[in-house]
């Protein structure tokens, strides 16, 4: 027979006790505190206190209740931790505001300008419905000249990343676009070659303007600043990814576009249709909006070629015509007629001749929106060197002694050697030129039939017209010479490097007006400087070769 098992008899704890076991556990990272409490309390600890005559014991009557003792862990120790305080995350969050404010505090300046200037553009596409164009899109612009019948046209077109500009008028067409990231150039004279990156950039911001990318919420990743502002105008300047500075300025009341400005472009708005376009050199032109839409067939990819020139040898030289002349003149033919030409990097287009050649011609002109009087077919020559169709423009812009002037249409054909020991003016056949020894090479640019040497001084760039008609060696923009550390009243220039080669002291004059700096055009380096070190001008292959006065010079690795 079994004997029933005796339970054992029950306590209670009291507050006291039951605090100091919880203060215990709160605290217990050990066995050894927990051991503590329950020693210092007896057994009761350890038991499941029930019995009511253990209460009675301890004279503690109904205040107790029966709790169930257990061995402290440390995740029981943290569930019983003390809570934070509930005004820690308030805290926390106003020292976070704070510190925040502090920083943009610091920075507010830029951030400010940027964000008021988004807000114009903003409220600048809300009042008038701007919107950016699509991917692909066309537009055509009539263009005429204020007292003159001409008239000419600019058809401007893109598809994705590619970009386009037709300019046609009185029968001469030339383009310029954009196509794998890269510029090119076709002359009136049909001849397509890769630009240098400054004029890319112009493009790129041109490109930018027309499909009205500012217009995007995020203006196309462009950095954005305030520009000028007025009591009538305010302005937004911004600079779009691998283009230059834009400056968009707009009427304050209607905020309408009244005026754009970068490099190589200059547009005055009379309206939504009309402004006038003062990017051309030497002429204001007026420009009316006919057509904005989807192109009506693809984009045809341009293609580098288009020369010409035709060649009896390939060397031909040509004797100088006075060697004390500021220009290299020499003896050629224009239409069949004999006449002293003028080599003259500054002639960018055309070839130029007098009225008086232009007579004997017996070729009408034809007047293009720009004031240019225009020949075309003209055959031009010199010595065995000949292009058979070329544009000739009818002008007294020449200098002295010369009946024609020729720049581009012999640079983008010819490679051109200085030989001044001999007294002569030596082009070469590119295809068959073999590069001379003994010569410093340093980097030319192509800005659309204009060779731009790169000069650097201290770390900065010059960009000039290699070749140019003048009796100072070396001419500035006033802006240019200061930004080189070259005063207003300088009339030498030093420490200038062209490539690897040290140039010696020049003749300096800056001038205030004649070149574009935001555009890349620094000044002008003459032909004299070019005759004194028998330079070699190779623009086809973006390479001038210069020899030095003593000694050799040094090879290349």
């Amino acid at each position: 027979m079994s004997v029933p098992r005796r339970p054992p008899e029950a306590t209670w704890a009291s507050e006291e006790e039951e605090a100091a076991l919880t203060r215990a556990g709160s605290r217990a990272e050990s066995d050894q505190e927990a051991r503590r409490a329950r020693d210092r309390f007896g057994s009761r600890s350890r038991a499941l206190e029930t019995s009511s005559e253990s209460a009675s014991r301890f004279g503690h009557g109904e205040n107790f209740r029966p709790i169930i003792p257990r061995r402290p862990t440390v995740c029981a120790a943290k569930a019983r931790a003390k809570p934070l305080p509930e005004n820690l995350f308030r805290h926390f969050a106003v020292l976070l505001a704070a510190a925040a404010a502090f920083v943009f505090a610091a920075g507010c300046g830029i951030g400010a300008d940027a964000r008021l200037a988004r807000r114009i553009l903003e409220d600048h596409r809300r009042i008038t419905h701007g919107r950016p164009l699509p991917a692909s899109q066309v537009i055509r612009l009539a263009l005429s000249r204020p007292g003159s019948p001409a008239t000419g046209s600019l058809r401007i077109e893109w598809n994705g990343r590619n970009y386009r500009e037709t300019f046609t008028s009185a029968a001469a067409t030339s383009i310029r676009g954009i196509q794998g990231e890269r510029g090119y150039f076709t002359d009136v004279d049909g001849v397509t070659r890769v630009i240098s990156d400054p004029i890319l950039a112009q493009l790129v911001t041109r490109s930018y303007f027309w499909r009205r990318a500012y217009c995007f919420d995020d203006a196309e990743r462009a950095r954005l600043a305030l520009g000028p502002a007025d009591a009538e105008h305010v302005s937004v300047r911004m600079t779009p990814l691998g283009g230059n500075s834009l400056l968009l300025t707009l009427d304050r009341r209607t905020l309408q576009l009244s005026s754009v400005t970068s490099a190589g472009l200059a547009l005055q708005f009379e309206s939504e249709s009309r402004w006038r376009d003062l990017s051309w050199k030497g002429a204001a032109v007026s420009v009316e909006h006919r057509h904005t839409g989807l192109p009506t067939d693809g984009l045809v990819d341009a293609t580098i070629g288009g020369w010409s020139a035709a060649w009896t040898s390939p060397v031909v030289d040509a004797p100088f015509q006075g060697s004390d002349e500021p220009a290299v003149i020499v003896r050629g033919s224009i239409g069949g007629a004999d006449a002293r030409i003028a080599v003259d990097a500054g002639v960018d287009g055309p070839i130029r001749i007098r009225p008086s050649l232009a007579g004997r011609l017996r070729i009408v002109p034809d007047t293009d929106v720009l004031g240019r009087k225009l020949l075309s077919g003209v055959r031009f020559a010199i010595g065995g060197f000949s292009e058979p169709s070329v544009h000739a423009e009818i002008s007294d812009d020449i200098p002295p002694g010369a009946d024609a002037a020729v720049g581009g249409a012999l640079w983008r054909e010819a490679i051109v050697e200085y030989d001044t020991p001999a007294g002569r003016l030596r082009l070469s056949d590119p295809a068959r030129w073999v590069r001379p020894e003994g010569y410093y090479r340093a980097v030319l640019d192509d800005d659309g039939d204009r060779p731009v040497g790169i000069l650097k001084r201290k770390g900065k760039t010059l960009r000039v017209t290699a070749g140019v008609s003048s009796v100072r060696a070396l001419t500035l923009a006033v802006s240019s010479a200061t930004r080189t550390d070259f005063s207003e009243q300088s009339r030498a220039a030093e420490g200038l490097f062209w490539g690897p080669a040290a140039l010696p002291p020049l003749d300096l004059v800056p001038v205030l007006s004649g070149f574009d700096p935001p555009a890349g055009d620094d000044g002008a380096l003459s032909s004299r400087f070019l005759r004194r070190f028998r330079a070699v001008i190779d623009m086809t292959h973006r390479w001038a070769y210069l020899k030095p006065e003593s000694g050799p010079a040094p090879k290349e690795d």
